[in-house]
């Protein structure tokens, strides 16, 4: 909770300018499309990097792009995604895109085309098809393309990749990730609303989905779920099972139960527990085989974890990557697979 506050504080002081961050010499200009809260998260997140500026911001709303700009140091404001882009005067390094995810690939096509680099929140396409056309496209432009699946870059999360590459749980055998969050409908989000692509799944959701096909190295060659949709026609209850080359995993999401939302992966000789919630926070546990503490993790953050991926992406950027290895293309769509078989999309068994 002291965190939190924290971090409220240091944004409030941000977005008024008595808090100023002495920036390095060339820092990183970012253009940001679509202006909800978490393009205002990641916003104050490049205000408080030595590293970055927010340069430009866009909506379809010239007024809500002017007050958005005006938390972000005045930065240039515009009232269409295209006057964004044809701007030839606006020298942008790289784009976040936070729109609703039906909207991702239109918007993450037109920042290509006009040669941008681009971030864009998961998932970051509607459905593997459309990311398959997109990092072909980025491939054409010589464009960097990463999925905002911030979780992937958090210390916690890279500690236990280093973990498991250093043989500390041994052979792997179980995957598993639990997700719950009881959950106020609101109609007017679009979480709650199916044709602009609401539902636990392709929401907080593919955060299970990427931690399971990141840690069984791709895409499960058995899965099997069951589900529940609500009354509001949306999926709100998943229960899924998936096995690689040997290596389960199970899943349990819902969005109608208050829970712990933890994940564990568990070896032959031990286990990583990533403590409530699971992909965010900043605290890990390392198991031996009997079940004792052998070692625990943890590291504070300014921005709610979010400067790590603003991190990646300044490298990647400056170093002329097309991809990040943290969250590589790949496993975007290896994700975006099991969630295309989920919805229907591609043939997979019910339980």
């Amino acid at each position: 909770m002291l965190e939190r506050i924290k971090y409220y504080t240091r944004r409030k002081l941000l977005s008024t300018g008595l808090l100023r961050v002495k920036k390095n010499p060339a820092p990183i200009k970012w253009g940001i499309i679509g202006l909800g809260s978490m393009a205002e998260k990641f916003s104050t997140t490049i205000d408080g990097n030595k590293d970055g500026i927010v340069y430009s911001v866009a909506s379809r709303s010239l007024k809500k792009a002017k007050a958005f700009a005006a938390r972000h140091g005045n930065c240039k404001a515009y009232g269409g995604y295209d006057d964004m882009l044809k701007d030839t005067s606006a020298t942008i390094d790289v784009i976040y895109i936070a729109t609703p995810v039906v909207h991702h690939y239109e918007n993450i096509k037109q920042c290509l085309l006009a040669g941008k680099n681009v971030l864009c929140e998961k998932p970051i396409t509607s459905d593997s098809a459309q990311l398959k056309e997109l990092i072909e496209l980025a491939k054409q432009n010589n464009c960097f393309l990463m999925e905002g699946m911030w979780m992937n870059c958090l210390p916690t999360f890279r500690k236990a990749v280093e973990w498991i590459n250093g043989d500390k749980i041994g052979e792997v055998e179980l995957i598993k990730v639990d997700f719950y969050k009881k959950e106020f409908i609101k109609p007017d989000l679009t979480i709650y609303n199916a044709i602009e692509g609401g539902g636990v799944l392709q929401d907080y959701g593919a955060y299970a989905i990427s931690f399971m096909t990141s840690f069984l190295k791709g895409i499960p060659q058995t899965l099997q779920y069951s589900k529940r949709i609500s009354s509001f026609g949306l999926d709100s209850d998943w229960h899924i099972c998936a096995q690689n080359n040997n290596v389960k995993a199970f899943i349990n999401l819902s969005s109608n139960f208050s829970s712990l939302s933890k994940a564990a992966v568990i070896g032959k000789k031990g286990s990583i527990e990533w403590n409530s919630q699971f992909n965010r926070t900043n605290k890990i546990t390392l198991f031996g085989a009997n079940g004792n503490k052998i070692e625990e993790f943890a590291i504070k953050y300014k921005y709610e974890g979010f400067e790590y991926e603003v991190d990646e992406v300044t490298r990647c950027i400056k170093e002329k990557e097309s991809e990040s290895q943290m969250v590589p293309l790949c496993e975007s769509l290896a994700t975006l697979t099991v969630i295309d078989q989920l919805m229907g999309k591609q043939s997979v068994d019910n339980l």
